[in-house]
């Protein structure tokens, strides 16, 4: 029996194209981004080429399936995972606002693994717009499986066990996990998806995409005792300070006796 590998992505506005000046809200609280190009969320992006690399290294067989809560706008994206060998390409589509509802994102996760049983389901630990960060520990809660987050590499162990390395405060842990699992990939080194070959990709085309409705109940289409009231532009500029003068010695003067002498009498 092959292993089952569910994959969890989102597909992400650029939101780095858009210009300070352009952050428009509307009476929805949504920014305008329809102008902006979209891609992967780059924490997801690493989860699916880690499943591809544990597909290709699995001694018995491995069927992934892709999944992803979004609209006809992320088919393209679904379509170059069928050239890149994924089994199943599948899109949940639901009219909520699940920016800053992690539990109804787990919930629709939730009911299509309880429909289509997995082994393992990867996702990337946090994804924008919302940034939440607790959708993988939500869902394993859900499902009542474990849950291993900051995941940078994964490895079959043997029957019904995997090798999971993630990253830990002190430095970096490997441990052999059971079967099923969820695991919350961070900052893997293999950040990038590979590119389908053009031959990969017309062999593809014709092939459709799953479309299935997003099961999500009433009470999680919200998150719990939140509501969104405003959004605001940080400001992430550095403050700094201009030193004037007549000439580079002058400034360099100044540097000194206004600002590092002081410092380098604490040390």
């Amino acid at each position: 029996m092959p292993m089952r590998v569910l994959v969890c992505f989102k597909v992400v506005p650029d939101l780095d194209q858009i210009p300070p000046g352009r952050w428009e809200i509307d009476s929805a609280l949504r920014v305008e981004t329809g102008f902006v190009k979209t891609m992967l969320n780059p924490y997801d992006e690493s989860a699916l080429e880690m499943a591809l690399r544990l597909a290709e290294g699995a001694p018995c067989p491995v069927k992934l399936t892709a999944l992803t809560v979004g609209g006809r706008e992320v088919e393209s994206y679904l379509k170059t995972l069928y050239a890149l060998k994924f089994d199943r390409a599948v899109r949940l589509e639901s009219d909520a606002d699940l920016r800053f509802s992690p539990e109804g994102v787990a919930a629709a996760i939730c009911a299509f693994v309880r429909h289509n049983p997995q082994d393992l389901i990867i996702m990337g630990r946090q994804s924008g717009v919302g940034d939440n960060a607790a959708t993988p520990l939500i869902a394993a809660e859900m499902l009542g499986w474990p849950c291993i987050s900051q995941v940078t590499e994964i490895k079959l162990h043997g029957e019904g066990w995997l090798e999971v390395g993630s990253t830990v405060d002190d430095g970096f842990l490997r441990q052999a996990a059971r079967l099923p699992l969820v695991a919350a990939v961070g900052n893997a080194p293999h950040a990038y998806l590979r590119v389908p070959t053009l031959k990969d990709r017309l062999a593809c085309r014709d092939k459709p995409v799953e479309v299935l409705e997003a099961a999500i109940a009433a009470g999680e289409k919200k998150a719990a005792g939140c509501s969104l009231t405003g959004l605001a532009v940080i400001n992430r500029r550095r403050a700094g300070v201009k030193i004037e003068g007549a000439s580079p010695q002058e400034k360099a003067r100044k540097l000194y006796d206004e600002y590092l002498k002081g410092w380098l009498a604490e040390l």
